[in-house]
């Protein structure tokens, strides 16, 4: 070919190019339009509010193309395109059982052997509370706390009493053997139980043949390990792609963050307000039952879509509404007593949120009571009165209580709001703060979601603060408030593509652990478990130690990283080179092998790390005299998973000795 034919070529090809331009524009808007009529993709998307006192669930479903009718739902209707829906469009599910509400209590009773949940509790039933709380229990105090806790409780359990009552082995008493973990997923059954109905309406394959999405929504300082027990919890209970063939994603958002995108859109499409204007700064509290969150953002756009710049973390705190429950309950303590007191609240958990998550019939009728006069309370109420229940029922303390009634004047009802209230000012306060300090700049707005945000006494004492702090700030609490969050999660699932925020999950394929000599106790360890001694002490030979988990959350984006610290023992000095095998768990059952010797067809190599004796500095041990001495040294052995790639580490003090991938 000489230097011509490109020439030549290029100028037929740009000439031929624009013909076939023209072609090819007429025969994409035809295909369009053929998609248009004909082509109909269907999104599911779920949104999951599991609160402390109430959980919400929502239904959003979208089409991908507009036109026609919705194929395999059997269902018609009109929908927003792509990955936008109006919130008209967006169902919320108020059938639970024998509860028609926008919500439905999370609370479950283990009394019977047909455990009972939500609003459908009988009088009789000793009930589970709090849960969600105990899962984000991380420091050593509180884990303490805990086991302080059942020891007293397992203290004041009358086991004659149990004998006479249990009728079969399904009965357990009133304080559950179950984890907090496991209790969630019991519940979450039950909601995904009414969840198949609602679906099923749409018809009976639309589950198959749907495309969906999950949107949980969890608390500001939600923990890894609260969000991998909240995880699992979900997948155990029927939140999974045995369910829904078509799973696509599972997600996180923040409560707050998801009522940021709800109120926004709210308040721009719903009711046509220009409350928000491209470039000003907002702040939004969503007063939940247990906790309290906070965030600010800065508008970015309005059309064609809205888009908000979120200023700094999310803020948090425990100072919801059940901490005025729980202040309530302190104070009746003082007025009736200890000892009356526990004819209310046997398991007298006043100075704790968790406890053993246990609430007597009795105390659940009081504090049911209560509640509804806790929301009726404004600042222009007086006092108010509620009657006791069996067995105080004509119980009378001089002027507190008479045959029954009790009396809350209206500073100590107050004063039960008191800590609660400030703890919120001062979350609100950090973010003005936030704003001047990093944007010198000052927020316009102040959104207040979240079932305490409808409280008027609530709202009377946040506008009270911005007057006294004379911020020029405007207070709006939208309609809806109560299910804003679950509201926004669907919006945010619909529009998964366009918000960062998401978290993106997966699930651990396979568990992985390491074999490992580890100390003998009779507790963990039988006459089937070999053991050796060093320097006095007694090892049980080849335990299995799981570090990943299958089925434990994996964040896209977000490394999880397991270690194990390996002791290494030798009897003499040594230069060669030593073997750590890394194990795949092949079997999907739950109960794992605990010894090597007993699991050879059920584990594989799926990674082999060299231990370089050369690199590690031995550290002489000697036993006593007339003894032996031997050398020792502590390694570091990191498992880190990035969403689908297995790495694995060594470590001996700040020297990373060697990495290698490991089978995925």
């Amino acid at each position: 070919m000489d230097d011509r034919e490109p020439m030549y070529h290029s100028e037929n090809a740009s000439y031929v190019f624009s013909h076939a331009d023209d072609e090819y524009s007429s025969t994409r808007n035809k295909l369009e339009e053929r998609l248009n009529e004909v082509v109909q993709e269907t999104r599911l998307v779920i949104g999951l509010d599991y609160g402390t006192t109430y959980t919400g669930m929502l239904l959003g479903l979208s089409l991908l193309i507009v036109g026609g009718l919705i194929p395999s739902l059997g269902v018609a209707y009109a929908t927003p395109s792509g990955s936008s829906c109006s919130l008209e469009k967006i169902d919320v599910m108020v059938e639970w059982g024998a509860t028609v509400d926008d919500k439905v209590p999370s609370v479950i009773s283990y009394s019977r052997p047909d455990y009972e949940w939500g609003g459908d509790l009988s009088a009789e039933s000793i009930s589970m509370v709090h849960t969600k709380l105990e899962l984000g229990l991380q420091s050593t105090l509180g884990e303490l706390d805990m086991t302080l806790q059942v020891l007293d409780g397992m203290a004041n359990l009358n086991i004659d009493e149990m004998l006479k009552t249990v009728r079969s082995h399904d009965d357990v008493p009133a304080y559950s053997h179950k984890s907090p973990e496991e209790i969630v997923t019991d519940y979450l059954e039950k909601v995904f139980q009414h969840l198949e109905v609602e679906v099923d309406k749409f018809g009976p394959i639309a589950r198959k043949h749907t495309a969906t999405d999950l949107v949980v929504t969890i608390p500001t300082d939600w923990s890894y390990m609260a969000m991998n027990s909240t995880f699992r919890a979900l997948t155990k209970a029927g939140f999974n792609r045995a369910s829904f063939p078509r799973l696509q994603d599972v997600m996180f958002i923040t409560e707050p963050e998801a009522a940021a995108v709800y109120t926004a859109r709210h308040y721009r499409d719903e009711l046509a307000q220009n409350i928000l204007q491209v470039g000003q700064y907002f702040i939004l509290c969503d007063a939940g039952g247990g906790t309290v969150d906070v965030v600010s953002y800065q508008v970015k756009q309005l059309e064609p879509a809205l888009e908000l710049e979120q200023i700094g973390m999310p803020t948090g705190d425990k100072c919801g509404s059940i901490f005025i429950n729980l202040e309530f309950k302190r104070w009746l303590r003082g007025i009736l007593t200890d000892d009356c007191y526990r004819k209310l609240d046997p398991t007298f958990d006043v100075d704790k949120v968790a406890n053993h998550a246990s609430e007597t019939p009795a105390m659940r009728s009081l504090m049911k009571d209560f509640d509804l006069k806790k929301k009726q309370f404004t600042v222009r109420s007086s006092d108010c009165q509620l009657e006791l229940p069996a067995p105080l029922e004509n119980h009378s303390v001089p002027g507190r209580v008479n045959q029954g009634l009790l009396t809350i004047k209206r500073h100590e009802m107050e004063s039960f709001f008191d800590a609660s209230i400030e703890r919120i000012v001062h979350l609100i306060n950090v973010h003005v703060k936030r704003i001047r300090e990093q944007r010198r700049n000052r927020p316009k707005n102040l959104f207040l979601v979240g079932g305490y945000g409808e409280s008027e006494y609530l709202q009377a004492q946040i506008n009270e603060m911005l007057l006294q702090e004379r911020m020029v700030m405007q207070y709006w609490r939208p309609q809806k408030s109560w299910t804003a969050v679950v509201r926004g999660a669907v919006v945010c699932g619909i529009e998964k593509h366009g918000m960062r925020s998401l978290k993106r999950t997966t699930s651990c394929r396979h568990s992985y652990g390491i074999c490992l000599d580890e100390s003998y106790t009779s507790a963990h360890h039988g006459k089937q478990d070999d053991f050796i001694k060093h320097g006095g002490n007694a090892f049980a030979k080849g335990q299995l130690t799981w570090l990943l988990n299958k089925g434990d959350l994996i964040l896209f984006n977000e490394s999880t990283e397991r270690s194990k610290t390996v002791h290494i023992r030798l009897l003499k000095q040594r230069q060669d080179t030593m073997t750590l095998t890394i194990w795949q768990y092949l079997s999907n059952e739950e109960h794992r092998p605990t010894r090597l010797e007993d699991a050879t067809d059920e584990l594989r190599n799926a990674g082999e790390i060299d231990i370089d004796l050369s690199k590690i500095q031995l550290e002489r041990v000697r036993q006593g005299l007339g003894k032996s001495t031997y050398f020792k040294a502590d390694l570091k052995l990191v498992l880190r998973l990035e969403w689908d790639k297995l790495w694995a580490t060594l470590w001996w003090k700040q020297t990373e000795l060697t990495t290698i991938p490991v089978l995925y």
